[in-house]
């Protein structure tokens, strides 16, 4: 009877085979689920982050153009190029594809990827005939919709004066 005593106060509680296989197994099935539950949300997030990618490029080309017009001096077109020139002789190059337009200053480039359908630059007064505007019109594909982008640079009295270069 000592001997039995003995051996309970030496002995260490131990998990079976059995358990250590159910505790595994059980952990392998919350494993899955997290995994399952994360894959989920990943793909989520990727569709939302593919929803919003036309919405920000954009808000950040109509952002960027309108800055161009209010802070540079000239604006001129060649074929499907639009230039900026500021008055300290910076440069702003927006270059329309098919698919995407590339905005570039000095050592910047910036990509939207907005489908151009037409660019025009027209020459506009006021109701009142006193104000001159260069009005830049440009249609985009949006969502597959076709909408169009209306954007104003006041022109001065200084400008209209000055010779055209050609």
């Amino acid at each position: 009877m000592s001997k039995i005593i003995l051996n309970q106060k030496n002995s260490v509680s131990a998990f079976s085979i059995i358990e250590t296989i159910v505790g595994m197994a059980i952990t392998a099935i919350i494993m899955s689920i997290l995994f399952v539950i994360f894959n989920i949300v990943t793909e989520r997030m990727l569709d939302f982050k593919n929803q919003n990618q036309l919405v920000n490029d954009l808000n950040r080309l109509t952002y960027s153009i309108n800055k161009d017009i209010f802070e540079k001096e000239k604006m001129t077109r060649i074929d499907n190029e639009l230039f900026f020139k500021g008055y300290a002789g910076e440069k702003v190059t927006y270059n329309f594809q098919e698919d995407f337009t590339i905005r570039t200053h000095e050592t910047f480039i910036d990509t939207f990827k907005i489908k151009l359908k037409q660019i025009v630059i027209d020459t506009v007064r006021n109701k009142s005939q006193q104000l001159l505007f260069q009005k830049l019109k440009l249609n985009v594909e949006i969502n597959e919709n076709e909408s169009s982008l209306n954007f104003y640079k006041r022109v001065y009295a200084n400008e209209l004066l000055q010779k055209i270069p050609k």
